[in-house]
Parts: C-alpha cells; sequence; structure tokens
C-alpha cells in the first residue's frame, strides 16, 4: 500500500503497528462537534497515534468521509443521528483488530504510488489495484476530495501499459479517459455507483487484459 497524505499515513502506520493505542483513543472517543472541532483545530506536531487517529476521527465524521480542507462535518447523517452516524466504536475496534491480525501480510510505504507504481514495472508477479484522484475532464471531482489531487494520467496509463504487472485501476467516465483507454488496448466495463448525494453514475473498472463479461 502507497500513500503520499501524512495524515492518512499516520493512520494505517498506527493502525499497523500502534493498534491497541489507536483502539484505546477509539473507545474514550465521544464524537461531539464540540468534541470533533477541537480534535482538528488541534493541529500541532503530534506523536502518529494521535494524528491517525485524529484522521480516523475526521473520516467518519465529515461528510462522505471526505479529509481535504474545507470539507464539511455531518449534519444530519444516518438516521437522523448526525455527526455520530458512522460512528460505532465496537465495530470500528473489530476492523482495527482484522487489520493488526493481518499486519504481517501488509507493508505500507508512506511514499507517491507513481514512484511506487515505477518501480515494480518489470515484476510479473505483481497485481496492483490503482485508484487514482478523479481530476481529469470538466468535473475535476478529485480536486475536493484530497489534499494531494494533481496527477499525470498519461504518464499512469503509459506506466501501466509499459509495465509487466497485472492490475484492475477504477476512473470516471469522462471522454478523456475513455480516450486513453483506447490509445493503450486496455479493457473496461461501466459499473453504477452511489456518490454521497446518492445519485447513481458511472464509474470504469480498467484492466489490461478482458476479466469481465459485458
Amino acid at each position: 500500500m502507497a500513500e503520499i497524505d501524512k495524515d492518512v499515513a499516520a493512520f494505517w502506520h498506527a493502525a499497523l503497528h500502534h493498534g491497541p493505542e489507536l483502539r484505546g483513543q477509539i473507545a474514550a472517543f465521544d464524537p461531539s462537534r464540540a468534541a470533533v472541532d477541537l480534535l482538528e483545530s488541534d493541529r500541532r506536531e503530534d506523536d502518529v497515534v494521535s494524528t491517525g487517529f485524529r484522521t480516523f476521527v475526521l473520516n467518519r465524521t465529515r461528510r462522505g468521509g471526505i479529509l481535504a480542507p474545507g470539507a464539511s462535518l455531518i449534519r444530519s447523517g444516518e438516521n437522523g443521528k448526525g455527526i455520530a452516524s458512522r460512528w460505532y466504536p465496537e465495530t470500528l475496534i473489530a476492523r482495527l483488530e482484522a487489520i493488526e491480525e493481518n499486519a504481517h501480510r501488509i507493508t505500507f510505504r508512506e511514499i507517491d504510488g507513481m514512484h511506487l507504481l515505477e518501480a515494480s514495472v518489470g515484476d510479473e508477479d505483481t497485481v496492483v489495484f490503482a485508484d487514482p484522484p478523479y481530476t481529469v475532464g470538466s468535473k475535476q471531482a478529485g480536486s475536493r476530495l484530497y489534499r494531494y489531487s494533481e496527477i499525470d494520467h498519461d504518464r499512469l496509463f503509459r506506466t501501466l501499459s509499459d509495465s509487466s504487472v497485472e492490475f484492475l485501476m477504477t476512473y470516471h467516465a469522462s471522454p478523456e479517459i475513455i480516450q486513453l483507454i483506447g490509445d493503450h488496448g486496455f479493457y473496461a466495463v461501466t459499473v453504477a455507483m452511489k456518490n454521497t448525494h446518492h445519485a447513481r453514475i458511472p464509474e470504469l473498472v480498467i484492466t489490461n487484459r478482458p476479466i469481465f463479461h459485458n
């Protein structure tokens, strides 16, 4: 796994290597608006567990789980529970325990994912899942979802085209991406996804060999 955002990376460092401490903070936290506002405003250079915990809380209490600066907190939420509608500590702790149990099978690197991908181009035993920011075309959705949203889409497609790895990649169904799929001889199917407004929108699942039936 690769992640360049230092706050998101801190969560994975904490989940994989400091599980009991992270779970303890989650068990003790009451997600009131005042508590979340205080946690969000405290941007001192904390240790990795505190930073990872803050990232986790914001992901669970912001609308759509968006971590980019300026994202708003949940208002009504699920079943009218407001900011706490996605905060169910027992379930969340159980998920983190499962991550810790499998930590020996996971390698996490705080790095630009493109660099990691380019280092793997000759490895025929590697399978890649790529979920790049959707910042090509008119919608530019990724620019408001991520702190680091700029990506060279042509470079990504060239790297995958020149690589020996098998991959599965998701993208929005923009004309520019459809053109890149054709240019590199990739395969794609359309799936219907729901956005934060619960509208069904088409999304592409792209591979370098035909593995889906239309």
